[in-house]
């Protein structure tokens, strides 16, 4: 690949338009006796999708966990991330189709935090 200089930049690859969009929401959920799912995002763009963000968790009597989805609805990542409350946990995760979070059945309560994310993808 060859570069060209212009007297305004440095050109080496092709120019490519992406969005990037920001978002922030409380989560929260209730245990009663089963594990309750909360998706926090859902990628209903496209599957070429970069996502940065956090997931901060308040308040809640027990662990819970962070996964990042397929379109199969599998888990990408190779095991779940465990986030302890009063803590937050940062990503840069790409090509992932929802985030979910567990809480767990085995502690009953009520959970609670943020989730905010910025995601970039290509137009």
């Amino acid at each position: 690949m060859s570069c060209s200089t212009s007297s305004s930049a440095l050109t080496c690859c092709s120019e490519k338009d992406y969005v990037q969009d920001k978002v922030c929401a409380p989560w929260s959920g209730t245990v009663v006796a089963t594990d309750v799912l909360v998706v926090t995002f859902t990628n209903n763009i496209t599957q070429n999708i970069v996502g940065t963000g956090y997931v901060q968790y308040d308040v809640g009597p027990a662990d819970i966990e962070l996964d990042f989805l397929d379109a199969a609805g599998n888990p990408i990542n190779a095991a779940p991330f465990v986030i302890s409350p009063g803590t937050s946990l940062a990503f840069t995760y790409r090509r992932f189709s929802a985030v979910q979070l567990t809480l767990p059945a085995a502690t009953a309560g009520t959970y609670q935090g943020e989730f905010c994310i910025t995601t970039r993808y290509p137009v």
